[in-house]
Order: C-alpha cells, then structure tokens, then sequence
C-alpha cells in the first residue's frame, strides 16, 4: 500500500470491562483483560472496524491488553498480518470536565504504554488501582474550565504536547454537551478542531449542524468536524461501531486527526466514503540516466508530484503516459506543442541507453493489472492478475486501462484541437462508446456477408430467369420439329411425343434428387455440430450444493436432446442418401430409373428407323439433351435460391441495426454533452450536430470515382447539400439508394435510355453527365464501402462569457478554457487524470476554486497532478506527497525522489514549506479559512 493517506472506519468512543456502566462480566486479572482484548479485536473484525479509541472515563488500564492482543492478531490462514492491515489502537480518555461538558482526548496510537500514568497525572486524575475491577466514581476536574486551560495543562509535559487531540462532547444540548445555553464564548474561544457525538450525525438537531458548520452566527461562525461514536459499553459489542466515522490518514497521530478535522470535506466521512476503483498504484522503472531505479506507489485519491524545476515531477508523469501508451493529440506543429515528439526524445534520451523497461501497476475494480513497456522497441506485455505476462498491442493497453493526462499547457491547447475537446465528452464514456463500436463493427461485417449472399440470390435469379426463358424456347423449337416429322408409323409418333413428357419427368425427379442431396449435407453438417456439443458437455459442477440435483435433472435433459438429435439426424441422412443415390432392388427411384432407361431404349430406336429424317432427328436430340441440360441447372438453381430466400430480409434488417447502433451511439453522446455542459457549471455548452460532417463520405466517393471527370467541386457541394437538408439522414439514404441503383446498371447488357434516374442527385448538384459518369465507373463493391461510411455527427463548443451570453469556445483566452475544461474534468468521473503543473494553464483567481473541487473530485476519479502551486497541494488536500530534489545538491542533471509522505506527516509538511514557493502561507490559510 503507498504511504499517503486512507480511509480508516473508526469508532473513537469505546469503554471496557472497568465502565461503571460496563454490561457484561468483569475482567480483574491480566489473563481476564487479555483475553477480553482478543475477544474485543475479533469482534471489531466482524463490524468492520479498522480504528479505535478505547476512552474509558478517566482510566487507560485495558489499554496495554487490547494493543497487545492487536499486535497478536493474524491473518485468516494464521499468518503475520502486515502493519498496515492491523487494528489501529488509539489510547483516550473520556473526561468530565469543569467546563462543564465531557470531552475525549485522544493520543498518538503510538503513545507508550508506560506514559499512560503521567498523562493522567497531568490531569490531576487519581483513579483506583489496576487491580479493582471498576473505576472509581467520576470526579469532574473542576479547575478546568475552558478547553485553553485543558491544552495549557497538556502542553506544559513536553511529552504530551504535540501528541493529543481533545474532542468535546456536541450531542445537541444534553447534559454532556458544549452545545448547552451559556457556553457561547467557551465554544468561541476553544482551540478545538473537531467534537463528538453520541450517536448519529444525521440525528443530531438542525440548530446543532448549524452551529458546528460555522453557520449560526451567535456561535461565532465556528466550524469544526463532527466524528460519530457509539459510546459502546456491552460485552456482547452490539452497539460497537454504530455508528462509525471513516477518518482519513496517514499515520495514526492525533496530528493526522486534527488535519483530518480542518479539512473534513476530505477526510471525514459520516457514511461509506467513495474511493475510485480504477486507479494507478505504482510506477517502476528499471533504470534511467536521469532519475536512476524508480519506485513510486500513488493514492487511489489524489497524489502531488512536487519539487524544483528541473528534478523530474514532470518525467515521471511522461514514463506512466509512455509506459499506458497514452496516445497524445497529433497536429501540425505550428498550431502547438508536438507532445508525442517530445516524449519520444525523452524516452531515447533517458531509458533506450538503459535498456530499461517501464512497469506500471494499474487497478481496474480490485483487479490488478501489470503493464511492462520496453524502451528498445516499444513493445508491451500486459499481465492481469495472477496471470503470466503476455504481450499486447497499444490499442489493447489503452482500451483497457484508459487514462486522461496533459503535459504543462496543454490544457491551453486543447482549443485548437477539435479532437481534444471531444475527449472530454467520449473519455467518461469510453466504455460504452468502446462497446458501441464493437457493435456497429460486428454489424457492418454482417451487412457485407448479407450483401454479398443478397447480389447472390439477385444473380441467380436473372440466371434462373434466363435459363427458363431458353428452356422453353428450345422445348417449342423441338416441339415444332417433331410436329413436321412425317411418314413415322402410329406407334413410332406416339414414341416420339412421350419423349417430352419423359424429359419433364426427369426434371422433376432429378430436382427431388437434388433436394434430397441437400437435406443429407445439411443433416450430416447438423449431426457434426450436435456430436460436437455432446463431446465437449461439461459435468455438472458440485456447487452449489443445493442445486446440484436439479443442475443434474437439467444436464441429462440436454444430453438427451441431443442424444435424439443425433439419431433424428442419422435416420434423416441416411433416408436422404436412399433417394439421392436412388439405390436399392426395389422401390420407386429403382422403378423410375429402370422404366425411362427402357423408355430410352425404345425411343432411339424409333429415332433409328426414321432415317429419312436424320438431319432433323439429331436436332432433335441435341435439342432435348440441351433442355435436360438447362432442367438440371435450373433445378440446382432453384434448390440454392430456397437457401437464400431470406437474404433480402437479412440485409435489411442488419442494415438497419447498424443504423440503430449509429442513432445509438450520437444519443449517447448527446447525453454527455448535456452532462459536460452540467459539469462545468455552465461555462461550457456543447450539443451535437447530427449528419454533419461528410469529408470520410464524399472522400470515399471521389476515391471511388478517380478518373471518372466528376468535378470534385460538384461532389463536395454533395456533401454540403446532405448535411444542410431539412433531414440529412433521409437526404443521405436518398442519395445512397440512388448511387446503389448506378452501382448495379449494367450499360453495356441494358437496353438504352434505362439508366436508372437520379432524382435526389440531381437535386443535390450533379447534372446529368455526372449521373452518367457515375453508371460507368461506380461499382457495387464501391457501393458496399461508401454504405458503411457514415456522415458524422460533430460537437459544437461554446463558452459563457457572461450571464445568458455564450462565445465560440475557441473565442475564449486560453485562461478562461483551461479554467472551464479543469472545472469539468474535476467534476466528471472517468479514468486516472494527470495533469503536469495545472497552475501553469490558471487564473489566479479561480485558485481556491479549483481546490474546493478537488475535494469532490478525488471520490469521483484518480488525480495525480506535477504542481509548484502550494494551495493545489495543501488546501486540495492530497493524500500522498511525493517531493523531488536533485540527486546532488547543485548539479540539475539527475534528480530523485526524496521522501514520500502526507500532509500529516511533519517530513512531507516540512518538505512543501521548503520546497514550494507559498508553503509557509498556504498552511495558514488552510487554518484561518478552511476551519482552524
């Protein structure tokens, strides 16, 4: 886990067995106590609870037992659990005070047990000794009368100073409480930073919540953090962590408390607070000229990335970009930085020499994803949790583990670039934008395959049209011929007429033959995949338990369909065989087939005895020879139309759901817009133009008619008529159908003057040669690939430059739209966002701004930001600071991380006061404006 500061689930009101009020049997001897501090530890496990502070009144005697039954603690399968995991114990006291009020104060939970005595001492508390089972009655410490007394107290023992917080007791007006009548000026006056509850928040009064969110004037507009506490008193622990208050820090001091309650937005939470699940967790470098090995674990929240010019905060934002192949926007070079460039030169200059490889660790939903991207070639492995490493693509890398990061003025940039301006609308949505395009892509691949089988069956229709059509012509020529056949016997003549009749038979049963030769193919094709099936069917698997017999009542059921099936299928096939083969000693195919051979027979030996006929009895013969020729084909033709009858309806309907999926995708992105406009508070209003953009469109078309002398002019005019129409859609599909009916005329077989007309393409701008033009040059297969080019839909981008008032976005200064585009990047989840030195793109005024939102952003997604400004670090709160020097004083070439920490931590708050120009000031005015 990274050294910055977590959530921790706390329950800071806690008592034992020594509780005068204590339910439950008592603990005297060491052995009792210990034993009770386990059963207590398990029982914080079962709540869920990751802190404590045991605050009996006035007494620190269980407390040795409880921590060492912590620390005793191990892992579910026995081993040692790590530190971090451990349950973090906060001595405490609960006091009575002369105030009058209760108050806790709460110590370092590192505060040595053989001190406990002399924090009492300085209170002048005089307890019963460790031996008795119960304290002695409260005795309220009378001389304290203000909290200021409580702390001078306290910070005369300078082991103590520094190392405790005191909470009051805020439970509306009850006996306990600082709230009551007539304690105003000692509520005012207090040095105190936060309070506790017995109970709820969410129960305590209206007046109550005013009063602690620095509302009610009369109480001095003071605002401390409110921390919910159980009070609990019950050896059975049903009321342990109920409720809880989710505390966020570093290390578990009363230092961290106190941050945590001036900046309680952030770090103190009533409820469950949301931490994103899609975070970057590390950055490993193997070697670099500039900043040597590099390890650096981030905060799922926010992490600072600080340091002087120069010592590598903005390198290491480079390195996670290079190694998640972080795609930046490429343009020409005069209208902006060359970004990719530039971070090309970085990775030659400092790792390629190294040989070195770039690991970064990636956190998608609690899995764990390992990106490895060597600087020699470039390549990426990806491994996904437990798995092994496996090389991957870039593409795959940054479909999957998306992020949204900009180099120093980038953002100021981002204006020129059409592209960059649509991330913020696609980058919280990339998922579904990702999964819409699998779909419309899977949906064009279909409308290609039902194309192609739909200019199939229209082929063999005009083949099965054409086919009948000289089938009968040539039965009518032999018809004729047979008719002026004369000097034939009766017998010979009647011979001579059956011989149609027999050609026809055989037709029809030469088509039943076919069919059957189908119906077996596809039943052997069927009975493949069934075996198939039954060969790979699973055992059922033995959980769940308690649905095992049903899982397997429904698994035989399925292997007896299919069972059956394979013996449906056999019967099928082999029946199919019988008739397709027509064998067998008996039966009607063996009768037919022996009676037109006989038939056969008889009638060319009527054809040998007419020899006063010969010339026109072998036209005769070829005649039928060719209609029983055109009968088979006909009948195979026929046979491949019936499995291809639904092809029209199958285009149709994939056509129209890669419609469907273009409407869906402009509708889904049309929402974001509206939720972008939201996200910046309206300083940014983007809606979509649908059928907007035709430049993919009518460049494929003028592509598909190169050399064709359509005046590019006219076809760009095209375009410009689609996208201006009432209804671009419906004047787009216009325009396809009548550039699909040029595609499939055939000038040269056409009769002339039936070149299709082109009603809505003339209306559009082309003239009539144009028309023509494109009969000759455009193909179908041009038609396929501009079908599936849609006309784009285009965001348009405007910005408020004063109330009801909206500009061009690219109108705005480059401050005002980096102001806007940070609002809405901070206010809108989406991916880890890293941004190098955001100051840089800012107006000063907007500073504090942009820090209050970065409270509400961090739950929303990961930020990692490269600042110098101490306001975006201090008063924005980061979890985790991680400050940069040079790796030798005075020598700016290498750099180093010198130390990593929180805000609570004194090494990090030392390090920003020395490092960061406004550090000092920026602490003070964490104090005076964010509740101090």
């Amino acid at each position: 886990m990274d050294r910055g500061a977590h959530f921790y689930r706390c329950d800071f009101q806690v008592h034992t067995p020594r509780d005068l009020r204590w339910a439950g049997p008592e603990a005297v001897t060491d052995d009792e106590r210990l034993a009770y501090g386990r059963r207590f530890v398990e029982a914080c496990r079962d709540k869920g609870l990751q802190a404590i502070a045991v605050t009996d009144h006035h007494c620190m005697t269980f407390l040795p037992f409880i921590r060492r039954a912590a620390e005793e603690e191990l892992a579910a399968d026995g081993s040692e659990l790590a530190p971090e995991d451990r349950l973090v114990v906060f001595p405490g006291m609960e006091l009575t005070l002369g105030v009058p009020c209760q108050a806790i104060v709460i110590f370092d939970a590192d505060f040595p047990n053989d001190m406990f005595s002399l924090a009492m001492t300085a209170l002048a508390i005089t307890q019963n000794d460790a031996a008795q089972s119960k304290v002695r009655d409260v005795v309220r410490l009378g001389a304290i009368t203000t909290f200021s007394e409580l702390k001078a107290k306290l910070d005369a023992h300078g082991y103590l100073r520094g190392r405790y917080i005191v909470l009051p007791n805020v439970t509306d007006e009850g006996q306990h409480s600082l709230l009551r009548a007539g304690q105003t000026d000692k509520y005012i006056g207090m040095p105190c930073v936060g309070g506790y509850s017995d109970g709820r928040y969410d129960a305590l009064r209206e007046g109550t919540k005013n009063k602690l969110s620095g509302k009610d004037r009369s109480w001095g507009h003071k605002r401390i953090a409110c921390i919910q506490t159980s009070d609990s008193r019950r050896d059975d622990h049903t009321t342990l962590g109920v409720p809880s208050t989710w505390i966020k820090w570093a290390m578990p001091t009363a230092e961290a408390l106190r941050q945590a309650c001036l900046a309680q937005e952030s770090r103190v939470a009533h409820d469950a607070p949301h931490v994103p699940e899609t975070f970057i967790a590390g950055l490993s470098v193997s070697n670099s000229s500039f900043l040597g090995p590099l390890d650096l674990d981030l905060n799922p929240q926010y992490s600072a990335l600080i340091g002087g010019r120069g010592t590598g905060k903005s390198t290491v934002l480079e390195y996670l970009r290079w190694a998640l192949c972080d795609q930046p926007p490429s343009g020409d070079e005069d209208e902006a930085p060359n970004y990719q460039a530039r971070r090309r030169r970085l990775i030659e200059g400092t790792l390629k020499s190294h040989l070195a490889t770039v690991d970064v660790t990636y956190v998608l939903n609690g899995v764990q994803h390992l990106v490895r991207r060597a600087s020699v070639d470039g390549s990426v492995q990806m491994k996904i949790g437990a798995g092994a490493l496996q090389p991957c693509t870039e593409e795959e890398v940054r479909a999957l583990l998306p992020i949204q990061a900009y180099s120093q003025k980038q953002l100021s940039d981002v204006s020129v670039r059409i592209e960059e301006l649509t991330r913020f609308i696609t980058a919280p949505i990339r998922g579904d934008l990702d999964r819409l395009q699998r779909h419309t892509l899977d949906r064009a691949n279909r409308i290609r395959e039902a194309y192609t089988t739909r200019q199939r069956f229209r082929d063999l229709t005009r083949t099965l049209h054409n086919r009948q059509l000289e089938e009968r012509s040539i039965s009518q020529q032999a018809n004729t011929i047979r008719a002026s056949l004369t000097g034939l016997s009766d017998a010979d003549r009647a011979l001579l007429d059956q011989g149609q009749h027999y050609t026809a038979a055989g037709s029809l049963v030469a088509s039943w033959k076919v069919g059957a030769g189908t119906i077996s193919q596809k039943a052997r094709e069927l009975r493949q995949l069934v075996h198939a099936q039954r060969a790979s069917l699973p055992p059922v698997p033995a959980e769940p338990a308690a649905m095992k017999e049903t899982l397997e009542a429904a698994r035989a059921q399925y292997d007896g369909l299919l069972e059956s099936a394979l013996a449906s299928l056999s019967e099928i096939a082999d029946a199919a065989r019988v008739i397709e083969g027509g064998d067998g000693a008996a039966g009607p195919w063996e009768a037919w087939k022996t009676g037109h051979a006989a038939f056969q027979t008889e009638y060319a030996a009527a054809m040998e005895r007419s020899s006063s006929h010969t010339e026109k009895l072998q036209q005769l013969r070829s005649m039928e020879a060719r209609v029983a020729e055109l009968a088979a084909e006909t009948t195979r033709t026929r046979e491949t139309l019936a499995t291809l009858a639904t092809a029209d309806e199958n285009y149709a309907t994939a056509r129209g759901q890669w419609l469907d999926a273009q409407a869906e995708h402009d509708d889904l992105v049309d929402r974001e817009c509206a939720a972008l406009t939201a996200r910046s508070g309206g300083l940014i209003r983007v809606g979509v133009k649908r059928y907007a953009d035709p430049s993919a469109f009518i460049a494929n078309l003028r592509s598909a008619l190169q050399g064709s002398r359509v005046q590019s002019a006219r076809l760009e005019a095209l375009g410009e008529a689609i996208t201006t129409a009432a209804d671009p859609k419906s004047a787009w599909l216009a325009a396809l159908a009548e550039l699909e009916s040029l595609a499939e005329y055939d000038a040269e077989r056409g009769p002339p003057g039936t070149r299709p007309g082109a009603v809505a393409l003339l209306d559009m701008g082309l003239n009539a040669g144009d028309i023509d033009r494109i009969a000759q040059h455009f193909t179908a297969e041009n038609w396929l690939v501009l079908s599936l080019t849609p006309i784009e839909s285009m965001p348009n981008y405007e910005f408020r430059a004063r109330e009801g008032e909206y500009i061009p976005f690219k109108n705005a200064s480059a401050g005002q739209q980096a102001t806007a585009l940070l609002k809405t990047l901070l206010n809108q989840p989406g991916p880890p966002l890293l941004i190098d030195q955001p100051e840089e793109d800012l107006d000063n005024p907007v500073m504090l701004e942009i820090v209050e939102q970065l409270w509400a952003a961090k739950k929303l997604r990961q930020i990692v930001f490269a600042s110098h400004n101490a306001n975006l670090v201090v008063n924005g709160d980061a979890e985790l600071v991680a400050w940069f020097g040079y790796r030798t004083t005075g020598d700016q070439s290498r750099g180093t991380i010198k130390g990593v920490g929180a805000i609570d931590v004194e090494d990090a708050r030392d390090a920003i006061k020395q490092i960061m120009e406004g550090g000092e000031a920026a602490f003070h005015l964490r104090r005076e404006k964010y509740g101090f």
